[in-house]
């Protein structure tokens, strides 16, 4: 099935209804895809919108703050779902030339027929941004859903459903996303994903071709056939490709799957990059993510690993306390080389760039004891920010009594919430009560925020008595 799933960032994807081309001067750009039900006979429609943050900067505000609100409607005009969340990027990070953030969506079952996707980003301050896409839900068993594309990908964890922004979630794959996915000399992994949904009188036992084509329709890469077993109720198709030397350019992915006498395709486009523009993206020396390392002390290097705990696999972090200077420095700037979703954009690491302004405003926000001897990103509110980003509602009681406390609630994808008590009064705030699997909570904690006030919590949260008790 080709490369194992490493890579916990940087994965790309293309899809059916798309706007927005290669290169695009529009501030917003939309790619959805389309994945079938047969048991329902209902069609799933995901995905992913790139925003061009110097849509959103403001010259003069030390953050960008927007919402981005995403809604689906019938025929008619009519809006038959809706979502949105609030976001908050540094300014310096808004204002970089080039720089973009990514966002996902997803909406329950459609029944067959056509739909406008519209994505508004508003902005605090400046004009609105909207784009639409038309889509069509499967009018019948398709053969096989939309085509995925993706230059990385995470294996799911089995005990929760949440995924991070700019990620969708396909069985047991969690899949980074972008409108159009970019390879490299350096990056040259594309990997892909599809489900397929055998038709009357299939037979299970198939074969599985993938070939990568020109924009003229000329294949320059094709795969030897590959058995596949796809049982009657369906199945997933994914695997991996190595492109190294694929001359710079634009391309599609073909995508074959043959069962018994009949044969089906899926196409979906991406770009090799030319080298040209990764020297550019790493030079000069000065502008890129090497300088945060260079010249650092090892003191200074280890509070850079520090809040680090929150990102790195296990087996990143039996390595950094083994290292001398010089190793410690390398493992950081491989570290986050790995995690560059967007290949050094403007010559700066966007994600290594948003993590450690993310850092420095945990420092500031969430500091505890008098002049913060415990630094803001190790306290629970630090932790849950640098884990989650910024939070899409929060409710904050700063002269509650018995004790000050703060609801956070977000609403994308999986929905959680945090409630953090202030049970000393003077300012450290512990976590009591959450319903992420990997922290935890306090038995009984509406007694410790007080009747009245876990009432209000429990209607914020929009849970019911027996959540709340619990």
């Amino acid at each position: 099935m080709g490369k194992a799933w490493m890579v916990p960032l940087a994965a790309l994807l293309m899809g059916a209804g798309a706007t927005g081309e290669q290169g695009s001067p529009e501030p917003l750009a939309i790619r959805v895809v389309r994945f079938y039900s047969p048991a329902r006979g209902t069609t799933t429609i995901e995905g992913v919108c790139e925003l061009k943050l110097a849509a959103v900067a403001v010259a003069s505000a030390p953050v960008a703050r927007y919402r981005v609100e995403v809604s689906i409607r019938d025929s008619t005009g009519l809006e038959l779902q809706h979502s949105d969340w609030a976001r908050e990027v540094p300014a310096a990070t808004a204002r970089t030339s080039g720089a973009t953030e990514m966002e996902t969506f997803e909406f329950p079952p459609a029944a067959a027929g056509r739909y406008q996707v519209v994505v508004r980003v508003v902005p605090e301050t400046g004009p609105v941004v909207e784009r639409a896409v038309e889509v069509s839900a499967f009018a019948g068993r398709p053969p096989l859903s939309d085509l995925v594309l993706a230059t990385a990908a995470r294996a799911a964890e089995a005990d929760t459903g949440a995924v991070a922004a700019g990620e969708i979630r396909r069985g047991s794959l969690v899949m980074r996303t972008a409108p159009v996915p970019q390879l490299s000399a350096t990056d040259a992994t594309l990997s892909y994903y599809a489900e397929v949904y055998p038709w009357e009188g299939a037979a299970p036992d198939g074969q599985l071709t993938v070939a990568v084509l020109r924009a003229g329709g000329q294949s320059v890469i094709r795969t030897s056939p590959r058995a596949v077993r796809i049982p009657p109720a369906g199945g997933a198709t994914e695997g991996s490709l190595e492109l190294a030397g694929l001359p710079p350019g634009e391309y599609r992915l073909e995508l074959r799957v043959r069962l018994g006498d009949s044969s089906v395709t899926r196409e979906a486009g991406f770009v090799m990059r030319p080298a040209a523009a990764e020297v550019a993206s790493a030079a000069p020396a000065a502008d890129s993510q090497a300088d945060r390392f260079d010249g650092a002390t090892e003191a200074q290097l280890d509070s850079l690993y520090a809040p680090l705990v929150y990102l790195l696999e296990p087996s990143e972090q039996s390595v950094y306390d083994k290292l001398a200077v010089e190793g410690k420095r390398r493992f950081l700037r491989e570290a986050w080389a790995r995690r560059d979703t967007q290949h050094g954009t403007g010559g700066v690491n966007q994600v290594e760039a948003r993590f450690y302004a993310a850092v420095d405003f945990a420092n500031r926000a969430f500091h505890e004891g008098g002049a913060g001897q415990i630094p803001g990103w190790r306290t629970d509110r630090g932790r849950v920010y640098l884990k989650n980003g910024q939070w899409d509602e929060i409710l904050r009681r700063p002269m509650a009594s018995p004790a000050p406390y703060e609801v956070w609630k977000y609403t994308r994808g999986r929905q959680r919430y945090y409630v953090f008590l202030d049970r000393s009064g003077l300012g450290v705030y512990r976590l009591i009560a959450t319903n992420d699997r990997h922290e935890v909570g306090l038995q009984g904690w509406g007694q410790l925020v007080g009747t009245q006030d876990s009432i209000d919590v429990v209607r914020f949260l929009g849970l019911s008595t027996m959540d709340e008790t619990q």
